[in-house]
């Protein structure tokens, strides 16, 4: 009987992981030494919403249609939060139910409500204001049983991390973590189990709080400062609770170790909204005299070319007709407004006047497939996201602000993640790099289902 036990740890980033700080993680390190390891390339946007759907799917975001947190009905004007009602394709969970595996899945993003399938789950919602009613442990009686040893079921995520102080997040970090980890460990022990994927989402949030102390180049970085070590000391504490979970595992269980994307400084945030506005790609029905969160309500779309959203890279959409709802640009126009948006995008330079390597991904080009009709027109990596994106809050004074209506980040997600895969008789080897496209096929190998014929990935032999 062969098991796969995978565990994501959200934002995991190679660079340190796989370089100076391995050493002082002998857990992943010895997995990593006589395993198999790559780079894991992330999806376009490295979103984790994005990311970890195409990696539980094996689909790319235009297969998924999952592209950010928030999505339009039927092209309206309204933003709706995403849920798994949004996913119509398989994850690899249900794919192994109708092969009579069972699985355990923890804390996958984009997994509640919770779709019946052959197994247990822990999931989460993004919906933090309907969470106390709402089904969140599957099934229903596993809820109790998890009470009855750990007190309450663990929840995903801390609330509002980024108007907490640094030592109020370190510690509600470490006691949730914990907690997680104790609930794993425990369905690891006593579930029967042929899949079982967890997730560490709270990585992901002390790469955003500490990559400042942390990083030479960062601007904000100060030597020998207090939090210097924090998010070394979290890795380390993290490859601690691998190595119990590995301890546990049978034998006979391949076990992978992977990440949706990794992590980078993010210097400022360029107000894109307001720049369109300013280029008048964006027309107001009344101009804003002061600092005003912005929605689609306030926008006059009979003269409006186009619009984003996104915080991180810059979602453009054009205002198409007979596409949108009030869309007023003829099909003939479409390929020319966006060269003309992209080539001013590609002028803009950094807030100190330097000159930026920004990507921008053209939907025409990068995204093709069966939710392509509701992909971005073109998605912008301002100095290949080393700036952010502000379209939240417009009437800026300047085209440079480090917050968003969720508040202000120094650091950003990167284009890479780690991989690790090990299993008996395994020779080690760099693979290099991979796609986040590969990893669903290998564990549905490993669990020795065939592979849907619509899963473009290749397997990690």
């Amino acid at each position: 009987m062969t098991r796969v036990f995978v565990l994501g740890i959200d934002g995991a980033f190679p660079e340190y992981i796989f370089g100076e700080w391995l050493n002082d993680m002998p857990n992943l390190k010895k997995l990593k030494d006589n395993g198999s390891y790559a780079l894991l390339n992330s999806t376009i946007p490295p979103l984790s919403v994005t990311a970890w759907t195409s990696i539980f799917t094996g689909k790319s975001p235009a297969d998924t249609g999952i592209f950010e947190y928030i999505h339009r009905e039927n092209f309206s004007t309204e933003y709706k939060v995403m849920t798994s009602k949004n996913l119509k394709e398989k994850t690899i969970w249900e794919i192994a139910s109708e092969h009579n595996k069972k699985s355990g899945i923890c804390y996958a993003l984009l997994s509640w409500p919770i779709k019946p399938f052959n197994g247990w789950m822990i999931s989460d919602s993004i919906l933090e204001s309907t969470k106390a009613s709402l089904g969140l442990v599957y099934p229903k009686e596993l809820k109790e049983e998890l009470e009855s040893f750990l007190g309450d079921v663990p929840k995903k995520d801390i609330t509002d991390f980024r108007n907490l102080t640094n030592e109020q997040i370190i510690q509600k970090v470490y006691t949730l973590t914990e907690n997680q980890i104790k609930a794993m460990k425990y369905l690891i022990k006593n579930k029967d189990w042929d899949l079982f994927f967890g997730v560490i989402p709270l990585s992901d949030r002390m790469n955003h709080a500490f990559w400042k102390y942390l990083d030479k180049k960062h601007r904000k970085y100060q030597p020998h400062n207090k939090f210097e070590n924090t998010l070394k000391d979290y890795y380390k504490y993290l490859d601690e609770k691998v190595g119990e979970i590995i301890a546990l595992l049978p034998k006979d269980t391949t076990t992978i170790i992977l990440s949706d994307h990794g992590s980078q400084r993010m210097h400022n945030r360029f107000n894109l909204t307001d720049w369109l506005i300013k280029n008048k790609y964006v027309v107001l029905k009344q101009p804003v005299q002061q600092k005003t969160f912005f929605n689609l309500n306030l926008v006059n779309w009979s003269k409006t070319k186009a619009f984003a959203i996104g915080a991180y890279e810059g979602q453009v959409y054009i205002n198409l007709k007979n596409r949108e709802i009030n869309g007023i640009v003829e099909k003939e126009e479409y390929d020319s407004l966006i060269d003309e948006i992209s080539a001013k995008l590609l002028q803009i330079k950094g807030d100190d006047g330097s000159n930026l390597n920004t990507k921008i991904f053209k939907k025409k080009d990068f995204f093709k497939g069966k939710y392509q009709d509701i992909a971005p027109d073109m998605i912008l990596y301002l100095d290949n996201l080393h700036y952010g994106c502000n379209n939240s809050i417009i009437g800026n004074d300047t085209e440079w602000n480090p917050e968003t209506k969720m508040g202000a980040d120094d650091a950003t997600h990167s284009l890479q993640g780690i991989f690790i895969i090990n299993k008996q008789a395994m020779n080690v080897n760099n693979l290099g790099e991979i796609s986040y496209l590969d990893v669903a096929p290998t564990i549905l190998h490993e669990l020795k289902i065939k592979i849907p014929e619509d899963m473009k990935g290749k397997i990690i032999q």
